[in-house]
């Protein structure tokens, strides 16, 4: 009992110390948190009711609206911190606005599909072109085979069977569906591809005259060998078919058509666009085409500029704001030891007044926030922090980096997230893999760390890119960078062997079978030459 009372008056000393009504909240007291549930703005009054929402003597269709409100705050926030997460309110929200006879139900448990609760909730409530709709949506293909009538949406019934690999079921659907709408002979020309009738996909997507379905089929003629061919169906489809037209031209030897249609990929917007202006000022320097050569180098914005000596832009300036009036609250919610809670009001004024972002930034960057407040600032100079910057540059400067250099390369990897985890299971603020994050523990003499630790994640991160750019040696200057940043992407294996297999390096750039290596380059340049733009 003792230690009871000794608890209860250390709550109520850190209580005295914070602002109303966030000291209601930590004292707690059913009708006090009502009251601010009720009467409070922010983020205190939806926290204030998302805490009530087990009192079964209040209303239940009060309790919901609180769950609905918090739920509905959670998801749209989109913060990345565990516990924040949308699912978990939604699990609460949905069965208390079922109970209370909402509308808003349906929503809610759509929201948690394609989980099996959820199924059975929506099959209650809904019906007809909606609950298809919803089903489809939620990926609840097998509820939704079960719900449909048959002969009703065929679009819905031959979409949802072949993302089940049901492709020979889905064949009359689809049939069915370009019927009525010819965007019915792209999947249904897909789901032939798939079972291997060839020719018969190749009728089935010339039905429909569409940049997608000439994608198509170039994909499928270059796979049976018909290069030819391959290549119109490309030049008339989209970015990609372009991109792909290219590397079929300059295997051919056909670099001047190749150059041709670079340019043409160099002045849109795709993906494609910077690889296509960078490819291009390089092969008119080879074909001696100093015309195309200035008009490729016009058009090489983004961080492959760097590799031809010419700096992007640097970032517009985010408009000049006065401190966020809630500043005072956030500092004394911290003095208090409630961060969460400080995030919480960011959040809640981000998700209200989006507007209001240049004043939120700081605070959020303030909270350790950093991948939020790079999203909300993105792409001026203020999502560019130089964050944990005493360790950045202290474990740069001891392994011989830039560090404008690691701090694009974190940028990148987790937006300073030191709990990021990617769905391939890269761990941390520079996203590790667990057996490279072993093989750098060997290269420092060390047992593993922690790679959720930021301290830790940044050292080992400087030691391997140390260990890439030696591994670089045999190239120089921003083509070094270039070596060993693709590969901390893609493995230094897989790009060592690809510029011997390629006998260069700006040939493996363009013609590595990889995506992701290529963008992840253009990506960290681009934050590099960021960061050296920003004082």
């Amino acid at each position: 009992m003792r230690w009871l009372l000794l608890l209860l008056l250390l709550a109520a000393c850190r209580a005295q110390g914070l602002p109303e009504p966030y000291a209601t909240l930590e004292r707690g007291g059913k009708e006090d948190l009502r009251q601010v549930a009720l009467e409070a703005q922010g983020y205190a009054g939806l926290l204030a009711g998302w805490l009530l929402i087990d009192e079964e003597d209040l209303p239940l269709a009060e309790r919901a609206e609180y769950a609905w409100r918090y739920a509905l705050f959670l998801e749209e926030a989109r913060a990345f911190e565990p516990g924040w997460e949308a699912e978990a309110a939604w699990r609460v929200a949905a069965p208390l606005l079922e109970a209370a006879e909402d509308a808003r139900a349906f929503s809610a448990w759509a929201r948690l599909l394609p989980k099996e609760e959820a199924v059975q909730a929506l099959l209650r409530l809904g019906q007809g072109e909606r609950l298809w709709e919803a089903l489809f949506r939620g990926r609840a293909y097998e509820p939704l085979l079960k719900a449909l009538p048959e002969g009703e949406r065929p679009d819905l019934r031959a979409q949802a069977l072949y993302r089940l690999g049901r492709y020979e079921e889905a064949l009359p659907h689809y049939r069915a569906w370009a019927e009525a709408d010819p965007r019915g002979y792209l999947g249904l020309g897909y789901a032939l591809w798939r079972l291997g009738r060839r020719e018969e996909a190749l009728q089935a997507f010339a039905r429909y005259d569409h940049p997608e379905s000439r994608l198509a089929q170039g994909r499928l003629l270059e796979g049976m060998g018909r290069v030819e061919e391959a290549l119109a169906r490309y030049l008339a489809s989209t970015p990609e078919g372009l991109w792909r037209a290219t590397a079929l031209l300059e295997r051919l030897g056909r670099k001047e058509e190749a150059l041709g249609v670079y340019l043409r990929l160099a002045q849109g917007e795709s993906p494609y666009a910077d690889d296509a202006a960078l490819r291009a000022y390089l092969l008119a320097g080879e074909l001696g085409n100093g015309e195309a050569r200035q008009e490729a180098y016009a058009r090489l914005e983004g961080g492959l500029g760097l590799l031809v000596g010419k700096r992007p832009s640097p970032p517009p300036q985010a408009l000049e704001a006065p401190p966020a009036p809630l500043t005072p609250l956030v500092e004394a919610l911290v003095r208090g030891g409630k961060a969460a809670w400080a995030r919480g009001e960011v959040r809640y004024a981000l998700w209200r007044r989006p507007k209001d972002w240049p004043a939120l930034v700081p605070l959020l960057y303030r909270l350790g926030a950093y991948r939020e407040g790079i999203r909300a600032a993105w792409p001026t100079a203020l999502a560019y922090p130089r964050a944990y910057r005493e360790w950045v540059e202290g474990y740069a400067g001891k392994e011989g980096l830039d560090p404008d250099l690691l701090f694009a390369l974190l940028h990148v990897e987790s937006r300073f997230d030191p709990k990021a985890v990617s769905p391939t299971g890269a761990l941390g603020l520079a996203q590790f893999l667990r057996s490279t994050w072993a093989d750098v523990a060997r290269m420092l003499g060390e047992p593993p760390a922690d790679p959720f630790d930021p301290q830790s994640a940044i050292r080992y991160a400087a030691r391997y890119l140390h260990w890439l750019l030696e591994r670089c040696a045999a190239f120089s200057g921003v083509e070094r960078l270039a070596c060993a940043l693709t590969a901390y992407n893609g493995g230094i294996g897989y790009t060592l062997r690809g510029i011997a297999r390629e006998g260069d390096l700006y040939a493996f750039l363009r013609f590595q079978e990889r995506d992701e290596p290529r963008e992840y380059l253009a990506k960290v340049l681009s934050a590099y030459a960021a960061y050296k733009a920003i004082p």
